[in-house]
């Protein structure tokens, strides 16, 4: 495996993420960090293992502009899955890192009435509801939302079978000072740099050439679902972040605990990444849930270990302690679905009463 962007994201890590995540953390993440990892060729697809290692390090050394980083990569592999004109539009910019995207889609997983609707009208269509949660928003060229569609079927989409109202339509396009759009910022306890705020649509007018894909639902749905049964790189490398911080202190009993989680660690990163290589998603959900909550629980712990080893020092902003046990809780609900947050508060639970 060519582990060049390996070993490029920890060389940034090293000499410009994790030296200045403290900052980041209050002041935003710049987009001088995210040109830093376009020119490393950071931004262009990567089989899902090196995809995992490189993940894992940039989250590590700052998981705000992970964060960022991240939210990149579902816009790009939606245009993956678009047709070849589209593909072709945005692919090479994307990758580049010349284009960066947002994306907006976690309404979709609510039951019930759709929350971002797209009615076809036209030569296009009209976007109406709320984004609750859109990242990137001063960082981001270009954001990926989806809308349900309501109203008449446009011709070919969805599949047989489906009733009207059954389409999930991608749209790609700039939001920032675009008619029909009102954005509020968000203070957030944890990833306060990553440029996050709500935004509102009111028929908002779209152009059928900024529709990346449409597709069913609950496809869509069925997919993502087994997705977030998966624990994140992200919360390996905040763990292993935290080891690494524990390791460099003078403490013995700082150095017990950092054992005691690193051989844990290496346990759950074998057999979460295991069960993606050699599960097709959707089978196996209980052990991929119990692997996940597994590694949350571990990350707390370790984060919170490193605070109290840290002492009073730890509550200063510019401690990388109190940073990282915010960005541990963080994890605990991004990506969060009823299956997980179950899961996880079961984990919680036995592990509290000793099991």
């Amino acid at each position: 495996m060519d582990d060049a962007p390996a070993a490029a994201a920890r060389r940034l890590g090293d000499e410009l993420l994790r030296p200045n995540a403290e900052r980041v953390d209050v002041d935003g993440v710049p987009r001088s960090h995210l040109d830093a990892l376009a020119a490393a060729g950071l931004f262009a697809r990567t089989p899902v293992p090196l995809g995992r290692v490189v993940a894992e390090e940039l989250a590590a050394a700052d998981a705000s502009t992970w964060f960022v980083w991240t939210q990149h990569n579902t816009p790009l592999r939606t245009v993956v899955r678009a047709d070849a004109a589209t593909g072709a539009r945005w692919l090479p910019p994307m990758e580049r890192g010349e284009v960066v995207a947002g994306v907006a889609y976690t309404h979709l997983r609510r039951p019930g009435p759709p929350v971002v609707t797209a009615r076809r009208d036209g030569a296009g269509w009209v976007l109406d509801g709320a984004l609750a949660w859109v990242t990137s928003w001063q960082l981001a060229d270009v954001f990926l939302v989806g809308a349900q569609a309501v109203g008449a079927r446009p011709a070919g989409a969805g599949a047989a079978g489906e009733e009207p109202g059954d389409d999930l339509v991608w749209v790609l396009l700039p939001l920032r000072g675009r008619d029909g759009v009102t954005a509020r910022p968000l203070a957030l306890a944890a990833m306060n740099g990553t440029s996050t705020v709500r935004v509102h649509l009111e028929g908002l007018r779209v152009d059928d050439e900024e529709v990346v894909l449409v597709e069913p639902l609950a496809s869509w749905r069925a997919t993502d679902a087994a997705r977030t049964l998966d624990v994140s790189p992200a919360v390996l490398g905040i763990t292993a972040e935290a080891v690494r911080r524990l390791r460099e202190r003078d403490d013995e009993e700082a150095a017990v605990l950092a054992e005691s989680v690193h051989a844990r660690l290496d346990v759950l990163r074998a057999a979460a990444y295991a069960l993606v290589d050699t599960v097709e998603a959707g089978p196996r959900p209980e052990e991929r849930l119990a692997v996940r909550a597994a590694a949350h629980e571990l990350s707390c712990r370790a984060t919170a270990g490193l605070v109290a080893a840290g002492a009073g020092r730890s509550m200063l902003l510019d401690a990388p302690a109190q940073r990282l046990a915010r960005v541990a809780l963080f994890l605990l609900v991004q990506g969060q679905t009823t299956a997980v947050r179950a899961a996880t508060l079961q984990t919680f639970a036995a592990t509290a009463a000793g099991q």
